[in-house]
């Protein structure tokens, strides 16, 4: 029995998923197929790949230093299948996860500029809550993901794209702007804030905690434009990227509530687990960290 391409690409996935079950949704193959193929992967080599024992995909010392071997044979493999683009033009397929404030912002543009360079690059786009992108990175649904800075898996590849500054916002004369209002005198108003799949909201939580202010018993919205217009028309007050919301503080529609001390900033990331097609996506994200600008709605 000789070793193929498709076991070595099986293998590199179960590893880089860290679940067989995993790896087959990666490959969009059955959790069978995917075994199968270890097994004959390992019955080529003559010794185990990966430690049975274990209900993660543990490697076994001798495949640790296969798997580094594999690694550079699939890169030299895809290197030649791509020699002679003169013969055919492969479209690549590149699962993007992304928030709201970037579909908002710099995102269209990105994409525009992305397909008049390469056209072989196709993207497909998942928008939604950050907790949410970053467990279907981990399970091998999205390639590349946009979210706030949050704990990542150890060997993921992460690097920061933007800072953003946030501010409080609310019905004009709901309360008192003319000077900072101590966070934990904020008590007393209903916020405006995005639920449990949103882990820049636990994070904002957590820090109003450390100042005395409460916000468990908030209105839970999960759109951007929702809760600034829940926000606008005194529903409550809400926590916004305050660039993207400059036009409506400007023209009165909102007041912006400063406070003490002043919001953190969220740290934006672009990540992406490692990969076959490392070069591909390091590629895509240093794009994107050269594109992402929150502070602009693309639609103005």
């Amino acid at each position: 029995m000789s070793l193929t391409r498709n076991q070595l690409i099986a293998m590199l996935a179960v590893v880089d998923c860290g679940t067989f079950d995993r790896a087959a949704g990666k490959l969009n193959l059955t959790q069978s197929t995917i075994t199968k193929r270890i097994q004959e992967l390992e019955a080529s080599m003559g010794f185990s790949v990966f430690n049975r024992s274990k209900r993660q995909a543990i490697l076994t010392p001798q495949g640790e230093q296969f798997v580094r071997l594999s690694r550079e044979t699939v890169a030299s493999f895809e290197k030649l299948t791509s020699f002679n683009t003169d013969i055919v033009n492969i479209s690549t397929r590149i699962r993007l996860g992304v928030t709201e404030i970037s579909s908002l912002t710099w995102l269209p543009k990105f994409l525009e500029t992305s397909l008049a360079t390469d056209s072989n690059i196709q993207f497909e786009l998942s928008i939604g809550m950050s907790r949410n992108l970053h467990s279907s990175l981990e399970d091998g649904e999205l390639d590349i993901i946009v979210v706030p800075e949050m704990p990542f898996q150890t060997n993921a590849r992460v690097k920061q794209v933007a800072g953003i500054e946030i501010t409080l916002i609310g019905k004009p004369g709901l309360v008192p702007t003319a000077e900072k209002i101590e966070i934990s005198k904020l008590q007393k108003l209903e916020f405006i804030t995005q639920g449990k799949s949103s882990g820049y909201s636990k994070n904002i939580r957590e820090w109003f905690l450390n100042y005395g202010l409460d916000t468990r018993n908030s209105v839970n919205v999960d759109s951007l434009h929702a809760m600034v217009g829940l926000a606008a028309a005194g529903r409550g007050v809400c926590i916004a990227p305050r660039d993207y919301l400059v036009p409506l503080i400007e023209s009165g529609r909102v007041a912006e509530i400063l406070t003490n001390p002043k919001l953190p900033m969220i740290n934006y990331c672009v990540v992406h687990n490692p990969s076959p097609h490392e070069t591909l996506f390091s590629g895509v994200a240093n794009d994107i960290h050269r594109a992402a600008d929150f502070s602009t709605p693309y639609f103005v």
